[in-house]
C-alpha cells in the first residue's frame, strides 16, 4: 500500500510528465552492451542524481522506480501512433505520456466487464489472448508489469495462459513494423521464468521470423550505490507453486544472493 504522501507525489509526477522532458533526459544511450542485454546501472541511470546519490524518483519501490523510468525513456515519443496497452489498471503514466506526445491510447483490462467492448482511444475488457480488434490495428502493444503473471499459477484466480499464445495475439494486432513494450520484475513473483531470470527463455518468446531488433534491458541488476533490493518472504511463498522447471540449487541461489531488477523486451513485428 502507497502512504497517502507517495500516492500525491505519484498523481504529482503523472500530472506534469512532460514528453519534450522526457526526451531531453532519455535521447541518448544510458545502457551498456553486455551479454547481448542492455545494461542500466544506477550509477549510469539519468534518473540518478549524482549529488544525493539517490534516484530522483521520488516515490515508490525501487523496482516502481525502475519501471517510471522505463516508461519515461520508451514512451516519450508516439506522435501519430496508435497504442494498444493490455491490462492498463490504474497506473496512468504511460497512457498520459503517449497522449501528451501526439499518440493515441487504447486498453484492454480483464477485471472490465465482459459486455464492455473497447474502442480506439477507450478502454475495456480484454486480455493478452483476447484482444477484440482486427488484425494489423496498432503501432505498438505494451503491457506494464503484467507479463509475468499471464502464465502464473499461485493465488487462484487466474488461469495459466500460454505465452506463445499471448505473443501471437500481440503480434495479429500489430501492424508490420510494429513495436511491443513488456516490462517485468525479476526474482520477485509470477512465472517462473521472471522469478528466475531466464532471459534466453523470455527470448524465445521471439522467433527470428516473426520478430527482429529483440533487446532486453536490465534496470537496476546493477544497483550501486543504491540499497540492495531483494525478494521477502511473502514472494518466497509462492515459489515453490511457481517453480518447476529449475533445480533446488538454482532456487536456493536465486533466495540468497538475487536481486530484484526490472527486465524490460522491446520488438519490432516482421
Amino acid at each position: 500500500m502507497h502512504s497517502k504522501k507517495e500516492s500525491l507525489l505519484k498523481r504529482w509526477h503523472s500530472l506534469r510528465i512532460n514528453p519534450k522532458r522526457c526526451a531531453k533526459k532519455w535521447n541518448h544511450q544510458y545502457w551498456q552492451n553486455i551479454d547481448n542485454c542492455r545494461v542500466i546501472s544506477c550509477a549510469n541511470c539519468p534518473s540518478f542524481n549524482e549529488q544525493k546519490q539517490a534516484c530522483s524518483i521520488n516515490f515508490g519501490t525501487p523496482l516502481r522506480k525502475c519501471v517510471v523510468s522505463s516508461i519515461e525513456a520508451h514512451f516519450f515519443d508516439c506522435k501519430n501512433k496508435d497504442v494498444l496497452e493490455i491490462g492498463f489498471g490504474r497506473f496512468k503514466l504511460a497512457k498520459k505520456l503517449i497522449q501528451r506526445s501526439g499518440g493515441t491510447w487504447t486498453g484492454v483490462e480483464p477485471r472490465r466487464p465482459k459486455n464492455e467492448t473497447p474502442v480506439i482511444g477507450k478502454g475495456g475488457y480484454g486480455h493478452a489472448t483476447h484482444v477484440p480488434f482486427p488484425d494489423k490495428t496498432f503501432d505498438m502493444v505494451f503491457a506494464v508489469q503484467s507479463i509475468e503473471h499471464w502464465g502464473q499459477k499461485a493465488g487462484g484466480v487466474r488461469e495459466p495462459s500460454s505465452y506463445p499464445d499471448c505473443i501471437a495475439e500481440i503480434r495479429r494486432v500489430l501492424k508490420p513494423g510494429g513495436t511491443v513494450y513488456l516490462d517485468a520484475p525479476v526474482h520477485f513473483h509470477g512465472n517462473e521464468m521472471f522469478i528466475m531470470g531466464d532471459v534466453d527463455k523470455v527470448r524465445s518468446l521471439f522467433p527470428e521470423d516473426q520478430w527482429k531488433n529483440v533487446n532486453i534491458e536490465k534496470w537496476r541488476e546493477d544497483y550501486s550505490p543504491l540499497q540492495r533490493y531483494t525478494p521477502g518472504q511473502n514472494e518466497f511463498n509462492d515459489w515453490p507453486i511457481e517453480i518447476t522447471s529449475y533445480s533446488k540449487e538454482q532456487v536456493a541461489e536465486a533466495k540468497s544472493n538475487g536481486v530484484v531488477w526490472l527486465l524490460t523486451v522491446t520488438a519490432e513485428k516482421i
